[in-house]
């Protein structure tokens, strides 16, 4: 405990010399004498005095309140200036070289510049203090993450409650540092310590770019990247660094990453159990394995889990691309943990690029250092497919070496994690490839429900079956994809009907979907539309008695494809019924509710109407569909640049000029059959889609038709030509036998106009 301090002041009224203990500073007091009253000024901080103390002032104006931390570099104070009342945290930094000062003021500019950002806590400017440094910054008086930690506010309330705040400020310090990232910086000191909060849990990280001066102040022995993690260490100077920074390597956002993801684990220890941040693979596996069922801090989530083993491999290029994939992930692991969408606004930080000379610890990603990877050599959308699998495989092998040591409460999590890795195959096109881990997690679902009836796993069984008949279906078995369907309507229905799960309605409604959608592929249009039926009739219930507006759209997706179901049946006229309801609903959503994400969907639906119309003999009602179907495609194709939907443009173009051919307006829909052609000739030879050969050969077929009706004979028979060397190629190709009966159909035409 440092000793009071006194000093002699002086009586403004008698001159009389009297000493104060420092409790009377910055007060006014009572002469004893003469009792004059007067004002008792702090002395002056002297550089080299230990420690700041409240009531000092500094640089002549501001007033030392309160310590609020204390970190290796030094204290941070509260202090207020007497001129302005501002106030600013404030770091004092001791034991600076000449040298050191220099150079660390210049690094500390890129702080200074930081744009005004949520989750960034800035600098406002430095001064020198003799050969000392003080950084003022903005005051966020709530503490350190690190303080909500050890004090458990980070804790506080219900589980739910918790985890849905442990897993927010996991996403706002993520998301702090990928904007960081963005303005080409690298922070390489993140840890609890260096996020703030404020009291409506904002996170806010700040001490940026401190870290080569404090590893040439205050070097420390290289940590051995293979020590174990140990429950209650903290015999390690650097708990959160990453296997490339304990080594002295350079360093790059791969550090931050993995440093995030230490500082995420210690959110859910309650406090550091590992010697070194290399060791933070091992910890998160310590923690799996000792972490009890009354433990007062939530579980992690699985799927959080997952994250971390990604951010934990030692090479880092092994690591996620970026922390904007790592809050994409955790997007999914808070909607999955807390059954609520991510609400918080999460924005960018941008500023105007300014170049600086000498500017030191910039992200060698941006080509400062040799070893780290360069723009345009990273990661590829295709191979952080790839990372994520190795993620989750790594989890999953965790997983398993647990439930070796005898974890079979962890069974549950293997399963979930199968089910990730199997999504992560079927995203990357390898439907074979997730099928062992659906076998994998319906057999560990199975067991726990029906042999040892945890009948709250019994939807995630569902989930699973549903999946594999996905998977099945993609791979060409469709009679073995209903097999599964049926498996997870079973299940679902009992949830639904017999245990009272009434949440999950719309998920029943959603497999009777699906399956229907499997039974049209098989032929089965009556199978299809009496599950489509059934899928509506829950949907009706929820969306009129209920109240679940937000499923409109759900309900216009089983309208549509029963419509198309019905119409397949021959009954063009019951179709025209259904497509009526689905533009009555579409048309509210788009046009009154402001849905313009589904102005394509209404644009489908009126061109189904109007082919539905065409088998009836209206054309003419089928053309002025299919002209409000064109108007919405050109305006978002042309005017929105949704370059994506050209094809579909060209689908209707095609559509009705077929129409006005079948109405012998022939020079109508010659001017149609050309954009149409021009755009499938443009997709085919710049995007590769080869599938539209057959589209493109139906088109010249019946453009040839048009052209020789309109008396330009050789323009047609050129035409049909073209599409009956189109047609033969597929065939070729593909071996279709509806592609072999159109050319049935199309080679005599070829032949009677050659003569």
């Amino acid at each position: 405990m440092n000793p009071v301090e006194v000093r002699e002041v002086k009586c403004s009224g008698c001159g009389g010399e009297f000493s104060l203990g420092e409790e009377y500073w910055d007060k006014n007091v009572v002469c004893p004498v003469c009792d004059t009253a007067f004002y008792v000024r702090p002395p002056p901080y002297q550089p080299g005095a230990q420690p700041l103390r409240p009531g000092q002032i500094l640089l002549d104006d501001f007033v030392v309140e309160s310590v609020l931390g204390e970190g290796g570099m030094g204290r941070v104070y509260l202090l207020s200036s007497r001129s302005t009342g501002s106030r600013f945290a404030v770091k004092h930094l001791k034991g600076l070289s000449a040298s050191d000062r220099r150079n660390f003021r210049s690094e500390l500019q890129q702080w200074v510049d930081l744009p005004e950002h949520a989750n960034l806590l800035s600098c406002r400017f430095v001064r020198n203090l003799g050969d000392e440094l003080l950084i003022f910054g903005e005051p966020v008086e709530s503490g350190s993450l690190k303080q909500w930690i050890e004090v458990g506010n980070l804790y506080a309330g219900d589980p739910r409650t918790a985890l849905a705040r442990l897993l927010d400020v996991a996403l706002q310090f993520a998301w702090g540092l990928h904007c960081l990232h963005e303005l080409q910086l690298v922070h390489q000191a993140v840890k609890p310590a260096n996020v703030m909060m404020t009291p409506d849990g904002t996170a806010r990280i700040t001490d940026f770019e401190l870290a080569t001066l404090r590893a040439r102040a205050h070097p420390s022995a290289t940590a051995d990247p293979k020590q174990s993690a140990q429950a209650g260490s903290s015999a390690s100077a650097a708990p959160y660094d990453s296997p490339e920074q304990a080594a002295g390597q350079p360093m790059s956002r791969a550090t931050d990453i993995w440093s995030w993801g230490v500082s995420v684990l210690e959110m859910f220890t309650g406090k550091p159990t590992w010697n070194s941040g290399p060791a933070a693979a091992e910890a998160l596996e310590a923690y799996l394995r000792e972490r009890g069922a009354d433990a007062p801090i939530p579980a992690m989530p699985v799927g959080l889990v997952v994250v971390l083993m990604g951010c934990f491999q030692p090479e880092f290029t092994l690591r996620w691309k970026s922390m904007a994939t790592v809050v994409e992930k955790l997007r999914v692991v808070y909607a999955k943990a807390t059954q609520s969408e991510y609400r918080r606004e999460l924005t960018g930080a941008n500023r105007q690029a300014e170049t600086q000379t000498g500017v030191k610890n910039r992200d060698p990603a941006a080509g400062t250092c040799a070893s780290a990877p360069t723009p345009g050599t990273g990661p590829t959308r295709q191979t952080d497919g790839a990372l994520e699998l190795a993620a989750c495989g790594e989890t999953k092998r965790l997983y398993a070496r647990l439930l070796r040591a005898g974890r079979n409460e962890l069974r549950s999590d293997l399963a979930t994690v199968c089910l990730e890795k199997a999504w992560l195959h079927r995203t990357a096109a390898d439907a074979a490839g997730a099928l062992p881990d659906y076998d994998q997690a319906i057999a560990i679902y199975d067991r726990l429900v029906n042999q040892e009836n945890q009948r709250q796993l019994a939807d995630d069984l569902a989930t699973a079956c549903l999946g594999k008949a996905t998977v099945v279906s993609d791979l060409g078995d469709q009679r073995g994809a209903v097999a599964f369907y049926d498996q997870a309507i079973a299940i679902q229905e009992r949830l639904v009907n017999q245990e009272g799960r009434r949440e999950l309605a719309n998920a029943l409604a959603g497999l009777y979907f699906i399956k229907a959608n499997g039974l049209r592929e098989l032929g089965d249009q009556r199978g299809a539309v009496a599950l489509y039926d059934q899928a509506l009739a829950i949907r009706v219930r929820l969306i009129n008695q209920e109240g679940r507006l937000e499923l409109a759209n759900d309900l216009t997706l089983v309208l549509m494809n029963k419509a198309n179901a019905v119409g397949a049946l021959k009954d063009p006229r019951g179709a025209v019924a259904l497509y009526d309801q689905v533009i009555a609903i579409r048309e509210r959503l788009v046009n009154q509710e402001g849905r313009r994400d589904l102005a394509n969907d209404l644009a489908m639906v009126f061109m189904n109407k109007a082919n539905a119309l065409g088998e009836l003999g209206d054309q003419r009602s089928a053309v002025a569909f299919y002209d409000q179907a064109i108007a919405i495609r050109e305006r978002l194709v042309n005017q929105e640049g949704r370059h994506e939907l050209a094809g579909d443009l060209a689908t209707v173009y095609m559509n009705k000029a077929v129409t006005l051919g079948d109405l012998r307006e022939h020079r109508g829909a010659v001017a149609l059959f050309d954009p149409a052609a021009t755009i499938w000739e443009r997709l085919m030879a710049h995007e590769g889609r080869r599938e539209l050969a057959e589209n493109l050969a139906r088109l010249k077929a019946c453009r040839g038709e048009s052209l020789i009706a309109l008396g330009e004979k050789a323009r047609g028979l050129q035409d049909l030509r073209a599409g009956q060397s189109l047609l033969q190629a597929e065939i070729a190709r593909t071996d279709r036998a509806d592609l072999k009966e159109f050319l049935t159909w199309l080679s005599p035409r070829v032949a009677r106009h050659s003569q």
